[in-house]
């Protein structure tokens, strides 16, 4: 929504409770931001903040690469940012640094 782009809450508060009280569904959640995100963007955003290459989330979590950059590119869009350098700030993980690929792919 464009109001909690805008970080108009109030406005989009009261915008809700209108539409509810004329019977109108409520959404399945916010929209933008880092609680929008689903559990697979989150888990892929985590691990490319981390610093992992899309071909090592695929090989990590088992996903096709085009899976890995469908979750990327979906995650900029709902956090607002339009590159890579951008998802630790973002995600609120301070770029906290790589952790070493074992053998077995799970991170150590």
């Amino acid at each position: 929504m464009i109001a909690e782009r805008l970080g108009a809450t109030a406005l989009l508060t009261l915008t809700q409770d209108m539409l509810r009280a004329g019977g109108a569904r409520g959404g399945s959640g916010p929209l933008t931001g880092e609680a929008s995100l689903t559990g697979s963007e989150r888990r892929v955003a985590a691990l490319a903040a981390d610093g992992r290459t899309n071909a090592e989330i695929s090989d990590l979590l088992h996903l096709a690469r085009r899976t890995v950059e469908t979750h990327l590119t979906s995650t900029y869009r709902k956090l607002g940012i339009q590159r890579r350098a951008d998802l630790s700030a973002a995600m609120g993980t301070g770029g906290a640094g790589r952790r070493p690929v074992t053998e077995a792919g799970a991170a150590s």
